[in-house]
């Protein structure tokens, strides 16, 4: 009678861990995410009159599938935490944080905008930024900028999406001064 009872207990076991994981579409005993937010400039030196283009990219180091929120919604540090899903931290060349200047409401995104991430697959973002629309860049010299990505959806349309906060190894560039 005890090992039949055992026998059920593991099999019961068995059952309800096949159930998770077709109902969440993951294995949840081997939690692996392991993603890599990276910024992207076009270049590192640009005159005072160019815009400074950058690009987002999330890659899937790990080895189970992740599903990410690719939508790359900008905004500033201290707009509310679901009013953003990315922000910069920009240092000028005299070592002077620079404040967001421009940022505005996020809606809810749409389902188009998240994708499950297989492992070693890559999310872009699907058009640069240009960070004069957000700072006031003018002072020339070398400048470091770091994209932090903090995405707080998904659940409010039953996507059970990446959470955690994201930080982007530090990017340098250069306003060059043209006078002569």
């Amino acid at each position: 009678m005890i090992k039949k009872n055992i026998f059920f207990c593991g099999l019961a076991t068995a059952i309800f861990t096949v159930v998770l994981v077709l109902v969440l579409g993951r294995p949840v005993l081997c939690a692996d995410t392991q993603l890599k937010f990276s910024l992207i400039l076009e270049k590192t030196e640009y005159s005072p009159n160019e815009p400074i283009n950058v690009n987002f990219s999330l890659k899937n180091l790990g080895n189970n599938p992740v599903m990410v929120n690719q939508r790359f919604y900008i905004s500033a540090q201290k707009a509310a935490k679901n009013q953003k899903e990315v922000y910069f931290e920009l240092t000028s060349p005299s070592g002077a944080k620079l404040p967001c200047q421009n940022f505005f409401e996020t809606g809810y995104p749409k389902a188009d905008y998240f994708k499950l991430l297989a492992p070693n697959e890559e999310a872009k973002s699907e058009y640069p930024r240009n960070l004069k629309g957000y700072f006031e860049i003018t002072e020339p010299g070398t400048y470091t900028v770091v994209a932090v990505y903090q995405n707080v959806f998904g659940a409010e349309i039953g996507l059970d999406a990446f959470g955690e906060q994201l930080v982007s190894d530090p990017v340098k560039f250069t306003i060059v001064n043209t006078k002569k």
